[in-house]
């Protein structure tokens, strides 16, 4: 039990360790959208959770077992996605389905089901791919909107 947790905060912090290569002004920029996906997935995890389309095992007070990945592999992630590809929205659609694809299919689920993180429920894979496709868009939307009215400021 020692070493799982010790994974958990490993998989929560670990992410964090490659923010700095990011770059500041990255990072500044795409924060807002960041912040935005955690807590709308985190409102959706809760949502999953009720309707019993996946179910989160563990947790690390005072961090729920969602949390865990919400704010480390997956609020990171989209920082890199965004600085990767934002601007070119037909890579970015590609990149993060590709993305998608792999945890899902690939191994991804597996890993978080061996390491008691979350098991999908009732949603198939492709549900869940369909669920990540639009948080995607959500995500690149989000940024759209706020780099619109961060030029309407600047004027």
């Amino acid at each position: 039990m020692k070493n799982l947790k010790l994974f958990y905060f490993a998989l929560l912090i670990l992410p964090w360790l490659t923010v700095p290569f990011l770059g500041r002004n990255s990072f500044k920029k795409y924060l807002p959208a960041a912040i935005f996906m955690s807590t709308v997935t985190t409102a959706l995890d809760l949502f999953g959770e009720k309707k019993k389309w996946w179910r989160f095992y563990k947790e690390i007070p005072p961090l729920k077992g969602m949390n865990l990945f919400n704010f480390g592999p997956y609020f990171v992630s989209s920082l890199w996605m965004l600085k990767m590809t934002y601007g070119n929205f037909p890579l970015y659609i590609i990149s993060n389905t590709i993305l998608h694809i792999c945890f899902i299919y690939f191994g991804g689920i597996k890993f978080v089901n061996y390491f008691k993180l979350f098991t999908l429920e009732k949603l198939t894979k492709f549900q869940y791919l369909a669920i990540d496709f639009l948080r995607a868009l959500i995500l690149y939307g989000f940024q759209s909107i706020n780099n619109f009215s961060q030029r309407l400021s600047n004027k």
